[in-house]
């Protein structure tokens, strides 16, 4: 199997051949739920989010998606994020089901 194609610069590109099981982790997709609270809510425009994503995705790809979404800028680097209510770091990975939560900074007296 040849998959998946990258582009390298003016046209451009690599086909990489990926092992067996290389290639399910490209083929399978899975479906989780994002939700979003205060201001990233207002900045995105919704309260929660589902995205579709390959198998093998950790919290950086989710944060990834959402930061490319229309309002996603601001998001900082490393917003604080609970995977299933379970604070989790970038690299933690998700899987289909999963509810990942955006939790923005908190002011207050």
């Amino acid at each position: 199997m040849l998959e998946p194609r990258f582009l390298i610069g003016r046209g451009f590109h690599v086909t990489v051949e990926l092992s067996p099981a290389r290639e399910s982790l490209y083929r399978e997709r899975m479906s989780i739920t994002v939700l979003l609270f205060a201001s990233y809510a207002d900045a995105l425009g919704v309260p929660s989010v589902s995205l579709e994503l390959a198998a093998g995705a950790t919290v950086s790809d989710v944060l990834a998606q959402i930061a490319a979404r229309p309002g996603g800028s601001v998001l900082p680097a490393r917003p604080l994020v609970a995977v299933n209510q379970r604070y989790a770091a970038p690299s933690t990975p998700v899987s289909s089901g999963d509810e990942v939560a955006l939790i923005p900074p908190v002011a207050g007296g």
